[in-house]
Parts: C-alpha cells; structure tokens; sequence
C-alpha cells in the first residue's frame, strides 16, 4: 500500500501539467503580452480543465482540512461571507466574495493537492521565475514610459509591476547551487538581472523598499542557498547597487523616501497616511464583520462626507493590513496576520529540521521572498492578491513534506 501511494505521489501527470499550466497562467499572466490568450480567457478555461482533472483522478489524496494554513483560510472565507449583510454595498461584496473564494480555494486545493514532491514544487518554481522575468522584458522592450515610470498592459499599474516582481526574485537563488545545470544558473542570473532592472524602473516606492529589505535579509541572515560570506555578500550587493544606478528611472521619487516630511503622503487629506487612519476607524467601528469586501472604497467617501468635507472622493487603501481590517473586521485582520506569520514560522521550521537540501532552499527563499511580499504590501491594496493566496498554499505544502520526512 504504501509503495502504491509513493507512486501515485511521485508520478508527474497529464494533471500536474494542466494544473502547472493554469498556475502559470494565473500568476505570471502571459495574456497581458499575448493577446490572442485574453481571447480565450485562458485562466477560466484552463482552471476548469484543472479543476475537472483533479475531480476525475483516481489517485492518492491527503485531506487539505489537516492543514492548520487551510483551515485558518477557509475561517477567513466564513469571515467574508458573514459580513456580507453588514456590507455597505451588499449585492457588490456578494459578488467579490464568490469570485474570491471560488478562484483562491480551489488554487489553494489544486496546489496542496498536484505539488506533492519538492520536485515538482522546484519545476513549478522555476517557471514561476522565469514567467516573471519574461513579464519583465515584454514590459522593458514594449512598455510606456510615463513621468519616467515604465508601464505595461491593462492589469498592472508600475506599482503593481513592481509588487509581482518582488515576489518571485528570490526564488531564483535556489537554482544557483553548484548541482545546478551551467544552462540553468545562466537563466535565473539573467532572470534576477531583467527583474530588478524593470522593477527600478517602475518608480515603485513601496517594491523599492521591498527590494531592499528582500536583499538585506539575504545579506545578513545566513542560509545555505547564500552561502558566502558578508564581505563578499556586501560587495555584490554594492556592485549591483551601482550598476543599477546606471539605468535610466525616476531616482527623485526615490530620494523623496527620506525626507517625508512634505510629502502628500503624510500632509494631505488625500494622502496614504489619511487613508489609513481612516481604514483603522471603520475597523474599529465594525469590528466584527468590517464594512464588507470591496467597500474601502466607499467607506472613505462615508468617512469625508461624516466629517463635512466638501470632498467625499473614494480611494483604495494603499495598505492590505488597512484593507483587510477594514473590509473583514477585526476578526478577520487578525486571521490575515496569523496566517502570514505562520508562513515565516512554517517556512523557518522547515529550513531547520529538514534532510532535504532543496526542501530547505526552498523554505529559506519563501522566507524572503514572502518578506518582499508582506513589505510592498504594505504599501498597495492587495489583501486579496493571489500571491498572498500562493504563500499561504506554499507554506501548507512546506508543512506537509515536512511531516511526510518525519514520519
């Protein structure tokens, strides 16, 4: 029985690809730079196609519902639809809610259940990596450049570019182990290369400093996926520093990070700091089922047209933490910051205990790219983003290999 379960685990299926495919389609978005693909709505199609493989297969299947990542997920999902009749706009968050849950639980599902071995989760990795890099020169090569901003495709603004970058860079490291094909290492070199150019270039504060938490934890936190020495670790980050500075961006929209002081930002009504003390009161003020998905928007207006301002402009959030405790209640923020320290915790964990050297550069750079996740952020409205979803199910799958190794 239990070789036959080792086989079904280890064989890599017409689902796996088909889940891979959607995957890949779902995250790095090769329709913004193909245009016959957003004809055929290829997410849509090729996630039922996925869907419908997992249903019909036959082969071994572990329960999701063990998994401590899944069931706090599914809790923040119950959170959401409880709020549904409080929501200021109860017909709207309706629709968000179904159209959230629906993609993000069976990506969560279709992942924990198809990526099973660290080798399959490596392939998915590294095409996840080379996805955004390919992103990232369509954007370099074809992209417009605004306010020396470069933008591309209808779905990301720079600010965006910028935050789908950031958390995929670090993976990259993984595959510069000595084992590693020459061909392979010359790819993800170029890969972190194109990347960083391209995210410089957006003129992206908040993935600007993302980026440089990202690579300072890389610098002074040892890991055996970089594993030289601070000197040498100092020099290359110097080295690329300068080398970065050479290209073309908006470097006065990077100057202006310190000195905030005059910033709209900060002084302005309209400004991200204004907002948030804004999100913090609805949170507060609907502790328990928030202003309902979707609605910050509106809960801005409400909040100017309270205070009698002549201006009731809705704004986004610019922060997910804001978003998600505004939107979901304080029930539901505290779930989101449980869930996202879990994949520190989780991902740490498994760097330690396991055997397994890619099991454990895998679980380092998880660290740190979900680092520059939860960084950037911080800065965007992307409590609902799937890449937040892709941490959490990575994390769950780190867990599960982890436990298959011990037990």
């Amino acid at each position: 029985m239990r070789n036959l379960e080792a086989s079904a685990v280890n064989k890599i299926g017409l689902a796996f690809i088909l889940f891979g495919i959607w995957s890949f389609i779902t995250l790095c978005r090769p329709q913004d730079y193909f245009a016959i693909l957003a004809m055929v709505r290829p997410s849509l199609l090729f996630g039922l196609i996925a869907l419908l493989a997992f249903l019909l297969g036959t082969g071994y299947r572990k329960s999701i519902l063990r998994a401590g990542q899944f069931r706090l997920f599914l809790a923040l999902i119950v959170i959401m639809i409880i709020g549904i009749p409080f929501s200021y706009y109860r017909s709207a968050s309706l629709k968000e809610v179904f159209y959230y849950a629906s993609v993000s639980m069976i990506f969560f599902v279709l992942l924990y259940h198809f990526v099973n071995t660290v080798d399959k989760l490596k392939s998915l990795l590294f095409a996840y990596c080379c996805g955004a890099s390919i992103y990232a020169i369509y954007a370099l090569v074809f992209g417009k450049i605004t306010g020396e901003r470069i933008a591309f495709g209808t779905m990301f603004d720079p600010n965006d570019i910028a935050f789908f970058i950031i958390n995929f860079i670090a993976f990259n490291f993984m595959f510069l182990a000595s084992k590693t094909t020459l061909l392979k290492r010359l790819i993800v070199i170029a890969n972190i290369i194109v990347c960083l150019v391209v995210l410089f270039k957006t003129g992206s504060r908040g993935g600007f400093v993302a980026c440089i938490a990202l690579f300072t934890y890389l610098m002074f936190v040892r890991t055996r996926t970089v594993n030289v020495s601070f000197l040498k670790k100092a020099f290359l980050f110097f080295m690329a520093l300068m080398v970065l500075w050479t290209i073309s961006m908006n470097t006065e929209r990077y100057r202006s990070i310190l000195d905030v002081s005059t910033d709209y930002n900060v002084v302005d009504e309209t400004g991200r700091l204004a907002i948030w003390k804004m999100g913090m009161r609805m949170m507060l003020s609907n502790p328990l089922t928030g202003v309902g998905m979707g609605r910050f928007y509106e809960g801005v207006g409400r909040d100017r047209q309270e205070r009698g301002l002549l201006s009731w402009r809705w704004q986004a959030a610019h922060n997910s933490f804001v978003q998600i405790g505004a939107e979901t209640g304080l029930i539901g923020f505290i779930i989101f910051i449980l869930l996202s320290c879990r994949v520190f915790l989780i991902a740490g964990r498994t760097a330690a205990r396991s055997r397994s050297e890619d099991l454990v550069r895998i679980s380092e750079m998880t660290r740190a790219g979900f680092l520059g996740h939860v960084v950037s952020a911080m800065f965007l409205s992307q409590a609902y983003s799937i890449y937040w979803v892709f941490y959490i199910a990575l994390s769950a799958c780190l867990q599960r290999m982890l436990e298959e190794e011990s037990a």
